[in-house]
């Protein structure tokens, strides 16, 4: 199989895309920012490891040569992203890469959060370059529980930065991945754009109900206020800029949350995509003691 090249392989996303296609018996080169990552890499099933910077040209242009398809996975809320993106797509068509497949976002017309605005900025320019391309749409995933899932079990509080009512059509990141992969490996996707949603739309307070029947304990919902919030991404040592995107994307959430819909996830997978009640019983359930 022909030789494919993924950006951000050490990112949650990069990981779980890397080793949904060895799964597929892929050829993965993976491009990673630190010489660290790269024995993880070849853990999940990189044949090889490309070490550099996302915007040094000659780095990401070695990257890129030699590989029949790329899937561009850019780092989260970065404010040069679309840079990035023609970056990438140039030098895919300039070395005659037969895919280009580019991970945006769910609706990235929504011009009012930047992030959003960015992929849509990078899809358009991707369209419109003339490289072979396939785009995928993810939505909000449901691993954003993870690393706060501690907290919501012994509190017994799952507290987002948005209102409780808002819905969401959250996707499993691991049907996600495995869509890639599929995407990657199969014939007859190309200029194709498709949204990854999933199966149901839930609020905070849906899933803090499936979260307590799970686990057998009650957990509610509650909206984290936006000092709250900012507080804690400070103390985590995130930057300004990606704190303040991130409280003008929860703003949109807040008013709209973010919905989508299955049909595309589920035709591309072959089979129903992950519900939430099974990703909690799958991932979360087994870390309580």
């Amino acid at each position: 199989m022909s030789l494919i090249l993924v950006t951000g392989a050490a990112g949650k996303t990069g990981q779980k895309v890397v080793s949904a296609l060895a799964s597929h018996n892929a050829d993965i080169r993976a491009f990673v920012r630190r010489e660290e990552a790269g024995e993880a890499m070849k853990s999940l099933g990189a044949a090889e490891v490309f070490v550099g910077d996302f915007f040094e040209r000659g780095s990401l242009e070695s990257a890129v040569d030699g590989c029949a398809q790329v899937i561009h996975i850019c780092p989260p809320m970065n404010p040069r992203e679309a840079d990035l993106a023609r970056l990438i797509t140039d030098l895919c068509k300039a070395g005659g890469v037969e895919r280009l497949i580019l991970y945006s976002a769910l609706h990235p017309l929504l011009r009012g959060v930047r992030h959003h605005a960015l992929k849509l900025d990078a899809e358009q320019y991707l369209v419109e370059s003339g490289q072979p391309y396939t785009i995928l749409q993810p939505c909000r995933y449901m691993q954003h529980l993870t690393p706060i899932w501690k907290n919501v079990v012994e509190s017994g509080v799952h507290a987002m930065p948005f209102s409780i009512d808002a819905k969401f059509s959250v996707a499993d990141l691991d049907d996600v991945a495995e869509a890639a992969a599929l995407v990657a490996t199969e014939d007859g996707h190309e200029g194709a754009t498709y949204e990854l949603a999933g199966p149901e739309q839930l609020s905070q307070v849906d899933m803090a109900r499936i979260i307590s029947s799970v686990i057998g304990k009650p957990i509610r919902a509650e909206t984290k206020s936006p000092e709250d919030y900012c507080r804690a991404a400070e103390a985590a040592g995130m930057s300004a800029d990606r704190i303040k995107n991130l409280v003008s994307m929860n703003e949109h959430y807040d008013s709209h949350g973010l919905i989508g819909n299955s049909n595309v996830l589920r035709w591309i997978l072959g089979r129903e995509p992950t519900n939430f009640a099974t990703f909690v019983e799958r991932d979360l359930k087994p870390q309580i003691k």
